[in-house]
């Protein structure tokens, strides 16, 4: 598979149709037999399921295997090559009608990152990294210089952020780590904070912010999948 502009075109056509039909109509408009509960208590709907499916046809029909997935994922990450989805980033938002939904992928090679994609449905929005780049509608974005830290710091955060930051602007979080990125890369916030991530999670985000020089608490910016269920900080350098 040629990853080029075309296959971001092909891409973004795709994920504007599927958020069409099950994503944007269905934001705060499910019904209780809509959502369930997933082992670890969190919040699953039909929509998750099916978006997901729809996403790993399509990957696979471009001739991607080895996809890990948040609904079905899998025991075996040790791949050299894999690909990972999260089909409906913010699924608390969805349920709850707050347009902070995004979907998100990421497409890894040898501990590196060869292409991420966080598609915002909302307003039809789609940014990409691949080459060290980034790009927002298919157009090259220079990186945002901060001149202040902007965002939300959770408890098991702030000690980590006394020690190296101060006059911070609360920024109330979006509980969708995706939509945190798209802030970020917007200028519109400067640090984020996950905790207990997952690979569909961490990896987009880690392709966006280590291209935009984000400082983190990890010993290395590699996509190792063993960085799970830790306390991740990113931070711009002011």
């Amino acid at each position: 598979m040629t990853i080029d502009d075309i296959f971001f075109q092909e891409v973004h056509t795709f994920f504007k149709d599927i958020s069409s039909k099950y994503i944007l109509p269905n934001i705060g408009n499910l019904n209780l037999s809509d959502i369930s509960d997933k082992p670890d208590n969190s919040k699953v709907t039909k929509y998750d399921l099916i978006v997901e499916q729809e996403l790993i046809a399509f990957f696979k029909d471009k001739g991607f295997e080895n996809i890990i997935s948040e609904e079905h994922s899998s025991d075996l990450v040790n791949y050299e090559k894999f690909m990972t989805i999260d089909p409906i980033d913010g699924t608390r938002n969805f349920i709850n009608g707050i347009n902070k939904v995004v979907m998100m992928v990421s497409y890894i090679e040898n501990r590196n990152s060869i292409f991420s994609i966080i598609y915002n449905p909302v307003n039809d929005t789609i940014y990409h990294t691949v080459n060290s780049n980034i790009y927002k509608n298919f157009e090259l974005l220079n990186p945002f210089k901060f001149d202040q830290h902007i965002g939300y710091l959770g408890d098991h955060a702030k000690n980590f952020f006394r020690n190296l930051i101060s006059n911070t602007i609360d920024k109330k979080r979006s509980r969708s780590i995706g939509y945190d990125v798209i802030e970020i890369i917007e200028g519109e916030r400067s640090f984020m904070t996950i905790y207990g991530s997952k690979i569909w999670d961490l990896f987009p985000a880690m392709s966006f912010l280590k291209i935009l020089n984000f400082k983190t608490n990890l010993s290395d910016m590699d996509f190792d999948y063993t960085k799970l269920e830790q306390k991740i900080i990113f931070y711009a350098e002011i």
